[in-house]
């Protein structure tokens, strides 16, 4: 079900440069800097325990263009997110020293 992205832009990250979860490779972790959304989307994530500040890696995406499975480090939660909300969330890379 989950699988690799063909696009990914980069294995590793750059440390200060800001990325949607569309952007990351799996298994690295990342900061919640901003959501770019509505109040709407802000609502939403918030009661899926997503917030800003919070710690996330992505754990897989759905074949075909489907939705992302993203880990909240920060809460322990995984929920599965379309790209649409992804393309809305900027991260920054997290060195595994600063968890």
């Amino acid at each position: 079900m989950f699988g690799h992205r063909k696009n990914q832009i980069e294995e590793n990250p750059v440390s200060g440069r800001l990325y949607t979860l569309l952007e990351v490779p799996q298994g690295r972790n990342f900061r919640i800097v901003e959501i770019s959304g509505g109040p709407g989307l802000h609502r939403r994530l918030l009661a899926l325990g997503f917030h800003r500040g919070d710690l996330v890696s992505l754990d897989g995406e759905a074949l075909l263009g489907g939705p992302l499975l993203v880990r909240n480090l920060t809460t322990d939660t995984r929920i599965a997110l379309g790209r649409g909300i992804a393309r809305k969330i900027l991260v920054e890379p997290v060195e595994d020293d600063e968890r």
